[in-house]
C-alpha cells in the first residue's frame, strides 16, 4: 500500500468514525438527560404557525432560482418555475444520500439539458458560476456570523479560553479569505485550459487520449465561466448579490424558528447559528446534511447565548429544522416522480446537443 492509498484508508476508516464517534459523545453529554415531553411541548406550542417556517426556504430556492437564471446565456433563459423544480430535486439528493454533491450538483446540467434544451456546456458553465457565487456569499455570510460573535458576544467567544476565540477567529477568517480567492480564481482567465495544457505533458496516452477528445468542451467551458464575470458585470453582481440574499433568508428562517419556540433570540444569534452549522457542514461533508455536526453547533451556541432551558429548546429547534428538511426531500423525490426522472437510474453519456 502506497503512502497516498494508505492516506485514503486512514481517513476513510479511522478519521472519518473517530470524527463521527467525537460528534455523538458530545450530543450524548447535552442530550442523555433530556426530557422528551417538554421537547415536544415547545413543537406543539408553535400551533399553525409552523407553516410559516416552510417559506423562508422556498424563498431561498426563488433567490437562487433567480440568481442562476442570470448564469445562463442562452436567450430566451429557462423560466425561473424550472430552475426552481430542478433545485428543489436535486437538493433532495444533496441532503439524503451520502455523496450526494457529486450526484446532485452534475444533475442539474443534464435536467437542464433535458427539460429545457440547454446544451450541456452552457448548463454546466452555469451551474458551475452559480455554485461559486453561492460558495463565496456562503464564506462571506460565516464570515460575518463569526465576526458578530466576536464583536458582540466576546463571552461566547472567550469560553474558549483568553484570547483563543479570537486565534480561533483569525485562522477561520484567513481560511475564509483563500477559500474565496480559490472560487473566484476561475473568473481571472481561462483556468481550466492551463490545467488541461500542464496535464498534457504528463507522459500518459490515455490521459493525452482523453484531454484532446474533450479539448474543445474543456475551452468552450472554460470560455464561459472565464468570461462571464468580464463580459456580464451587471448579471455577475446580481446573482452574487441573490446568493448572498439566500443565506440571509437562512439566518431569518432560524429567527423565526427559535421566536415561535418561545426564545428571544436577536438576528444576530439566529445569523450566528447559521454560520457555524454551515462551516461544520463543510468540515463533515461526508455526513448526509452534515447531520450531527450541524446539532453540535446549534447546541453548543444555543447554550453559550444563555437561553433559558436551552438544552430542551435546542432539541426542540433541530427537530423542526431537521423536520422541514424531510418535507423538502420529500417534494424534491416527488418532482422526481413527477418529470418521470429516476435519479439512480445509471446515467447515459451526454451527447452535445
Amino acid at each position: 500500500m502506497n503512502g497516498k492509498k494508505r492516506g485514503i484508508w486512514i481517513a476513510k476508516w479511522l478519521l472519518r468514525p473517530a470524527l463521527v464517534l467525537l460528534l455523538i459523545a458530545i450530543l450524548w453529554h447535552y442530550f442523555s438527560g433530556l426530557q422528551f415531553p417538554l421537547v415536544a411541548e415547545r413543537i406543539r406550542g408553535i400551533g399553525p404557525a409552523a407553516v410559516v417556517i416552510l417559506l423562508p426556504y422556498g424563498l431561498i430556492f426563488v433567490v437562487e432560482s433567480f440568481a442562476w437564471r442570470l448564469t445562463i446565456r442562452r436567450e430566451p433563459p429557462p423560466g425561473v418555475d424550472m430552475l426552481f423544480l430542478i433545485r428543489v430535486a436535486t437538493d433532495a439528493l444533496l441532503y439524503s444520500i451520502p455523496g450526494g454533491v457529486a450526484i446532485g450538483e452534475p444533475m442539474r446540467a443534464g435536467l437542464l439539458k433535458r427539460e429545457c434544451g440547454v446544451d450541456m456546456t452552457e448548463g454546466i458553465g452555469s451551474c458551475i458560476i452559480t455554485k461559486i457565487n453561492i460558495a463565496v456569499a456562503q464564506s462571506v455570510f460565516i464570515l460575518i456570523g463569526f465576526s458578530l460573535v466576536i464583536v458582540l458576544y466576546p463571552g461566547v467567544a472567550s469560553q474558549l479560553g483568553p484570547g483563543e476565540g479570537v486565534k480561533g477567529f483569525s485562522v477561520i477568517a484567513l481560511s475564509l479569505f483563500c477559500a474565496v480567492a480559490l472560487l473566484t480564481l476561475p473568473f481571472s482567465g481561462p483556468r481550466m485550459e492551463q490545467v488541461c495544457r500542464w496535464l498534457a505533458r504528463i507522459p500518459f496516452r490515455p490521459l493525452r487520449s482523453f484531454l484532446t477528445k474533450g479539448e474543445p468542451y474543456i475551452f468552450r467551458l472554460d470560455e464561459h465561466v472565464g468570461r462571464f464575470a468580464r463580459d456580464h458585470t451587471g448579471k455577475f453582481a446580481l446573482s452574487l448579490l441573490l446568493s448572498f440574499s439566500a443565506w440571509v433568508l437562512i439566518g431569518v428562517e432560524s429567527f423565526l424558528i427559535l421566536k415561535f419556540l418561545g426564545a428571544d433570540p436577536t438576528f444576530t444569534q439566529a445569523v450566528a447559528l447559521e454560520s457555524t452549522a454551515s462551516l461544520l457542514r463543510i468540515v463533515f461533508f461526508f455526513l448526509p446534511g452534515g447531520i450531527g455536526a450541524s446539532e453540535v453547533g446549534f447546541v453548543a451556541l444555543l447554550v453559550a447565548f444563555g437561553f433559558p432551558d436551552p438544552v430542551t429548546l435546542s432539541a426542540a429547534y433541530i427537530a423542526i429544522k431537521r423536520l422541514k428538511e424531510a418535507g423538502w426531500i420529500l417534494i424534491g423525490y416527488l418532482i422526481f416522480w413527477f418529470i418521470g426522472f429516476n435519479p439512480f437510474r445509471k446515467a447515459e453519456r451526454p451527447v452535445e446537443g
